[in-house]
């Protein structure tokens, strides 16, 4: 979108907004997700100061397919990993263990199990372990096969001298076998496939702490704490270290009104250290040096004042970066206004606000989105220079939630995927090409944004999910912003049709999407400059069916459906998705 076109939105948004709507405090406007009024952490603690009835906060339990950026489900909804009815007047029990194992046509192993239990009175323990992979070779797609592994611990105090610990450790393994090149145009034998297109591997190692006191009177301050630190590596070259440290403190008082509504003022600082190595040898051996140290400080203070039918948040966000690029500051202040206008006995919000601010991009980040990139990679700060979101939520029908918002991003340093020039001109003696690897470039952006969302639940256990929006990006030196779809689409339908039997189907689109993909093929002598061209690629359709059925109050088996079109699209240049597949399994809660 040209710059006046944008021009033209931010008036007709300033006329509808004129009214002086602020969004909500760390709410951010989504196309999934319902209208439902959210509050942080703190101020959960300060309005309802229980001990939590679980000792162990269960993870998603989906099953993540990478080569499939929708992460199709497979749902746990007719028996919940969480809870279970105990019959005969037994209520609602805490399950200790949940397990889902199961089995897909493409020889496609799940597994998930959970465990959650009391150690004592106030300590509690979180056991999960997950499996998901391909054991067939299906040389009509671009993956060949893939495993994805994960485990992770974690112990809870509900209550340690008016303070609330929490931490825990993890691993996880990821393998994926992908080709990376269209097999129908350029045949390769099996030997070519493992030389050019080996097998990759990553590895994650971290660990996470946090504490929260549990002060609920006004006039205390509270205080909030959180440290994480992973370890990330390839089987190729690549390393990173990646250390997060958070604290926060908030103070309530009542200076004037409502004393039900007291006002609050409140500081939040972070630290975040990134070291990312990826130093080899070159195509004639020599030694190429690629290491990086980023460190960002951040600083938040803000003041907070709410009445029953608006609420207010005004605050700055300053932060320091050691590495710019570009127009980048080694200082930088951005706003953090926000606010929403309840009325309809808070069943209609209005919101609007202004934010900004500075992210580490880390090499984790980058193979859980995209997992064919080459580990030659420069790691940058990302940095939203402003941000805007505004919009309308609302429940005043009570079997329908809607949502319609707009959201405009001004961002530098912002990470966008190409086929990668220097992987892709080899091969080279001794080497290791990988063909169709990808690089990332920065360019500064600009994106537009409208969003829509509704739910409708109806009598007889029928529910529908939609979710819209349409995206402007304007790159300033790229010519588009590449692999970023100018409409994505969501309908996920639900019905129960008794409390055994539950049947969901999900359909999700993507349009309008170009790759830029470097076209001189593997080379000794490539190009220089080398040649590029804008591809635009196939809209993604990919359309869903399951069931599940409760067989008791501990055992449920599930049914399942994957890209029942048999579409095979590509999420990034030359991996296409696999096609239909079919799942069946168990689930027990225990």
């Amino acid at each position: 979108m040209h710059t006046m076109r944008i021009k033209h939105i931010f008036l007709i948004l300033a006329l509808s907004m004129s009214f002086g709507l602020f969004a909500q405090h760390n709410e951010e406007v989504t196309i999934e997700g319902t209208y439902r009024p959210t509050v942080n952490k703190v101020d959960k603690i300060l309005m309802k100061p229980e001990t939590p009835e679980q000792s162990f906060t269960m993870p998603e339990t989906q099953v993540k397919v990478l080569d499939v950026d929708h992460r199709f489900r497979l749902n746990l909804d007719k028996l919940s990993p969480l809870n279970y009815r105990g019959g005969k007047g037994l209520g609602e029990e805490v399950a200790k263990n949940f397990l889902m194992a199961g089995m897909g046509s493409r020889i496609s192993p799940v597994f998930l199990y959970k465990h959650n239990s009391k150690l004592t009175k106030n300590l509690g323990l979180g056991v999960g372990i997950k499996h998901f992979s391909s054991w067939l070779d299906i040389k009509d797609y671009a993956p060949s096969s893939f495993m994805n592994n994960a485990f992770d611990i974690g112990l809870t105090s509900s209550k340690y001298k008016n303070v609330q610990l929490g931490g825990g450790v993890y691993y996880k393994n990821d393998m994926y076998h992908y080709y990376g090149v269209n097999l129908t145009n350029t045949p390769l034998t099996d030997a070519q496939i493992e030389q050019y297109c080996p097998r990759q591997t990553y590895n994650t190692i971290g660990g996470h702490f946090g504490l929260a006191t549990t002060s609920t009177r006004s006039g205390e301050t509270i205080h909030r704490a959180n440290v994480d630190y992973h370890h990330t590596f390839d089987n190729t070259y690549a390393k990173e270290h990646f250390v997060g440290a958070e604290y926060g403190f908030g103070y309530t008082q009542n200076w004037w009104g409502n004393k039900s509504y007291p006002q609050k003022i409140g500081m939040d600082l972070a630290f975040q250290y990134e070291y990312f190595d990826s130093s080899h040898l070159d195509q004639t051996m020599m030694p190429v040096a690629n290491r990086s140290d980023l460190y960002l400080m951040k600083a938040n203070p803000y003041f907070e004042m709410s009445d029953e039918f608006y609420k207010l948040h005004l605050g700055v966000r300053l932060d320091g970066v050691n590495r710019v690029q570009n127009k980048d500051k080694l200082l930088a202040v951005r706003p953090d206004i926000s606010g929403s206008l309840y009325v309809l006995n808070k069943k209609l919000e209005f919101y609007a606000g202004l934010n900004g601010g500075r992210k580490l991009l880390t090499y984790s980040d980058v193979i859980s989105e995209n997992p064919f990139v080459g580990s030659d990679l420069t790691m940058l700060a990302q940095n939203v220079k402003l941000g805007f979101d505004g919009g309308v939520r609302t429940n005043i029908a009570e079997v329908v939630d809607m949502h319609l918002g707009v959201r405009y991003r001004h961002t530098d340093n912002d990470p966008l995927y190409v086929s990668s020039y220097l992987v892709n001109a080899m091969p080279f003696p001794g080497g290791k090409p990988i063909y169709n690897a990808f690089d990332l470039v920065y360019d500064e952006t600009q994106q537009v944004s409208v969003l829509a969302d509704m739910r409708l639940k109806l009598r007889g256990g029928f529910a529908a999910d939609l979710g819209f929006s349409y995206n402007s990006w304007n790159p300033t030196e790229e010519e588009y912003a590449w692999y970023r779809p100018a409409i994505e689409g969501k309908l996920k339908l639900t019905y129960d049709v008794n409390e055994k039997l539950a049947f969901n189907s999900t359909f999700l689109y993507q349009g309008e999407r170009y790759a830029k993909v470097f076209n001189d093929g593997p080379s000794w002598m490539a190009k220089y400059p080398p040649r590029y061209d804008a591809v635009k690629m196939k809209d993604v359709f990919d359309l869903g069916l399951g069931a599940d059925y409760r067989v008791n109050d501990q055992l449920g088996v599930f049914v399942k459906a994957d890209n029942l079109l048999n579409q095979k699209y590509q999420l990034y240049y030359d991996y296409p998705v696999t096609g239909i597949e079919f799942f069946a399994g168990l689930k027990m809660t225990f």
